[in-house]
């Protein structure tokens, strides 16, 4: 995906198919990288607006990569992120 190491990020497969599919632009895909790059170092930079799910996903959390972008993650053991999807905000 990139030649920069994530400390604390673990992507699942899901993650990495929506990442690559036919609905990012590269510019998109970009923003998503840049934002993968902040929750890494710093989950409560104001920009990433990460909050906790509810519902359905809840037990995940969201953050978003832009106005339209989002992520969603689960919290896993020693700080890590299990990433779950990326996404247009309102898709599933």
């Amino acid at each position: 995906m990139t030649d920069y190491q994530y400390q604390t990020l673990d992507f699942t497969e899901t993650f990495l198919e929506t990442f690559a599919s036919r609905d990012f632009s590269k510019s998109d895909r970009a923003q998503i990288k840049k934002a993968l790059r902040l929750l890494d170092q710093n989950e409560k930079h104001p920009s990433l607006k990460v909050h906790p799910l509810e519902g359905d996903q809840g037990g995940s959390w969201s953050a978003s990569a832009s106005d339209v972008l989002r992520m969603t993650f689960e919290r896993q053991p020693g700080g890590r992120k299990r990433m779950l999807t990326c996404s247009q905000h309102y898709d599933r």
